[in-house]
C-alpha cells in the first residue's frame, strides 16, 4: 500500500483536525475572524484506470476562524472553497477535464503556523460528460505573515475525484490570506 495514497492523507488530516488533547494557535495580538485567501496550484493526477497527467486548480476560499473553550485565540477555521480545477492538462493524455468544485473545508492551527485541512467537495464537470461527482480534499499547508493581516501560503493539496474512475490528485498550493474582519 502506497503511504501517500488519499485515504492515508485523509485519516492522517482527520487526525490532526480533532486530536485529543488539542493545539492552541501561536499567540497573536489580534484576532482574523473572516478572511478571503485566493489559491492556485500545479501537480500530478492518476486515475484507477491508467490515466495521468500534470493539471491545475486556481480559485478563493472563504473562510471564518473558530474559538476553542480552551484557548481565546482561533485554532480552528470553517468555510467554503470555489476552484476552477483541471486534473489533467497535457499533450501525453491528449484530454482535458474541467471541473468547478464548491466545498466545505476545515482547517486546524498547529504549532508553527502548519495549517492541516480536510473538507467534502461537489464537482460540476465542465466538459462534455456532464458529471456531478463528490471529492474528498485535504492539505497541510504553511502560512507565514508578511504584514499585520497578510499571511502567505504554500502547501500541498491533495484531492480524491470520484467520477467515473476515482481521480487522485497531488499537487503544490500557493495562496495568500487577507484579512477582512
Amino acid at each position: 500500500m502506497n503511504a501517500f495514497n488519499p485515504a492515508t492523507v485523509t485519516v492522517l488530516c482527520f487526525t490532526l483536525l480533532f486530536p485529543v488533547t488539542g493545539f492552541a494557535a501561536e499567540s497573536q495580538s489580534y484576532v482574523d475572524n473572516l478572511f478571503v485567501r485566493p489559491e492556485a496550484g500545479y501537480g500530478y493526477a492518476a486515475t484507477n484506470d491508467g490515466k495521468h497527467g500534470m493539471g491545475y486548480h486556481a480559485g478563493v476560499s472563504i473562510l471564518s476562524a473558530v474559538r476553542s473553550i480552551s484557548s481565546p485565540l482561533p485554532d480552528k477555521r470553517w468555510g467554503i472553497q470555489i476552484m476552477s480545477v483541471s486534473p489533467f492538462e497535457s499533450k501525453s493524455t491528449l484530454s482535458s477535464e474541467k471541473y468547478l468544485s464548491l466545498g466545505m473545508v476545515v482547517e486546524q492551527t498547529l504549532p508553527a503556523r502548519v495549517i492541516a485541512t480536510i473538507g467534502t467537495v461537489g464537482y460540476l464537470n465542465m466538459d462534455k460528460s456532464r458529471n456531478r461527482p463528490f471529492g474528498l480534499l485535504t492539505g497541510i499547508n504553511w502560512e507565514p505573515y508578511i504584514a499585520k493581516n497578510i499571511q502567505l501560503l504554500a502547501g500541498l493539496r491533495i484531492e480524491s475525484i470520484y467520477d467515473t474512475s476515482t481521480i487522485s490528485r497531488y499537487s503544490l498550493n500557493t495562496g495568500i490570506k487577507f484579512d477582512i474582519y
